[in-house]
């Protein structure tokens, strides 16, 4: 679906919600007049219920598919446990149809933004709102892409002839919070994100 279809369809089914029901499944506040929503390290605001969408302290307009995975997530959020369990894209269901495009603008990038440079890693992980993550890789962080949506990547140190790998995981819990595509789109977001707070 066409970014502007899908836009167009999240704006129609907003009009129906409960805003203090999808404000505490999505473990947002709704203030009467609009959502705040915390994204990675940046904060939005979906007004309710005109659907007016934006950053907290940045007048610039929000990026289209940004707008669509915030509403997204309050259209689906349901309750679940969160926390029990990290998952590879390929394991969330219906992955098959995202994967390739999840490899490409995820996981590729990361190794060739980083390679073997852990320190550089550390660096932006740290930047872009990470907490470290103990005994998992050799080194390890948690974001928290929505409030109820944690994702981790894992930095593998190379050695000889191995090189340096990374993974990218999702709470096992995230499809109860959003679509499968628009998970993928979160670590492509996160994966730019390191990008730009790499050390130059």
């Amino acid at each position: 679906m066409a970014n502007d279809e899908a836009l167009a369809k999240a704006r129609e089914e907003m009009k129906s919600i409960q805003p203090y029901t999808a404000a505490a499944r999505s473990g947002t506040n709704y203030d009467g007049k609009g959502f705040r929503i915390p994204f990675f390290n940046r904060v939005f605001i979906v007004y309710y219920p005109d659907l007016r969408v934006e950053e907290e302290g940045n007048s610039a307009s929000v990026l289209q598919y940004i707008e669509i995975i915030l509403l997204h997530y309050l259209l689906n959020a349901q309750e679940a446990t969160i926390g029990s369990e990290w998952m590879a894209y390929r394991q969330l269901p219906g992955s098959a149809l995202f994967e390739r495009r999840f490899i490409q603008m995820a996981m590729q990038p990361l190794q060739r933004i980083f390679g073997d440079d852990m320190e550089a890693f550390t660096s932006a992980g740290k930047k872009v709102g990470g907490v470290f993550i103990d005994h998992i890789g050799d080194a390890a962080f948690k974001f928290m892409a929505l409030p109820n949506i944690p994702l981790a990547v894992i930095f593998y140190q190379g050695e000889e002839d191995i090189p340096s790998s990374f993974n990218v995981l999702f709470d096992a819990s995230a499809p109860s919070f959003l679509p499968t595509e628009d998970l993928s789109l979160l670590g492509v977001y996160l994966v730019g994100a390191l990008k730009k707070a790499k050390p130059a």
